[in-house]
């Protein structure tokens, strides 16, 4: 069915149909059947097919009105439910709502168009709360710096966001013939498993991912010199770094999780 459905560039569609390569996705989301799933983009139904057979509800988002008609003469299963609308002005919390108390585990899972990454990904974290994992395919590089380590060059932000609220894995690389139409890169499979580990070490968890995405914007220059722009203060600043036991001379992608958790407490509190 895919192959007879012009993707649309607008939407950034690229479509699936290796049914090895959906197995291997399908498999991350586990057995357990009394699951909620939200998919995110299913596109022509190639892995939505499966999912409304292993879990107990699937709930696709889909924002090209012309894969409505496709999407219901393939899958009649009464656990499936279809909304055609833009995800980014989808309230997630609400729709899934009080049915969550019917299942034991929720899981999201999005083929990521491109140019709305980051938006999505955010929108996932605000989930965190609820969400047993999430599963993401996306661009080779996004997804790198998605799972980057300490002194990575793709350590971010954005890394340290995710690895604050989840485990984070690089699943796989898909190469990027396995899509229709081909794109102009490879993508890449991976994981977020929630935890709640950091959550009880600050005292508002949105504003300490802001704090560190500060932080990060001038990630060439040093903490010090970062942590200044911040505290208005280049002696507090540096108070602050030592009793961190973070050497100031470092840059952003040199400190751990943990060095920005002290660094942002004692800040709050100074």
């Amino acid at each position: 069915m895919s192959q007879q459905v012009a993707a649309k560039k607008r939407y950034g569609q690229n479509f699936i149909s290796d049914g090895n390569l959906i197995n291997k996705i399908l498999n991350l989301l586990g057995e357990e059947k009394n699951s909620l799933v939200i998919e995110i983009g299913p596109g022509t139904g190639a892995l939505t097919t499966k999912l409304v057979k292993r879990f107990a509800k699937v709930i696709a988002i889909e924002i090209d009105q012309e894969m409505e008609t496709i999407l219901k003469e393939k899958i009649s299963d009464e656990n499936f439910e279809l909304i055609i609308a833009d995800v980014l002005e989808i309230d997630l919390r609400e729709l899934i709502g009080k049915q969550i108390q019917q299942f034991d585990h929720l899981y999201l899972i999005s083929n990521t168009p491109y140019y709305i990454t980051g938006e999505i990904l955010f929108k996932t974290l605000h989930l965190n709360d609820i969400l047993t994992k999430a599963v993401f395919m996306l661009q080779k590089e996004v997804a790198l710096r998605l799972c980057a380590g300490v002194n990575e060059n793709n350590y971010n932000n954005l890394s340290i966001a995710c690895a604050f609220f989840a485990q984070t894995k690089y699943e796989f690389m898909v190469n990027k013939k396995m899509f229709r139409p081909i794109p102009k890169v490879d993508s890449a499979v991976v994981s977020l498993t929630f935890h709640t580990r950091y959550l009880d070490q600050v005292v508002d968890k949105w504003r300490f991912l802001d704090f560190v995405r500060t932080l990060f914007n001038n990630r060439r220059k040093t903490i010090l010199n970062n942590l200044t722009r911040v505290v208005n203060n280049k002696t507090k600043a540096a108070e602050i770094l030592t009793q961190s036991g973070v050497d100031w001379q470092l840059r952003p992608e040199n400190l751990t999780l943990e060095n920005y958790l002290g660094i942002f407490n004692l800040t709050i509190l100074k």
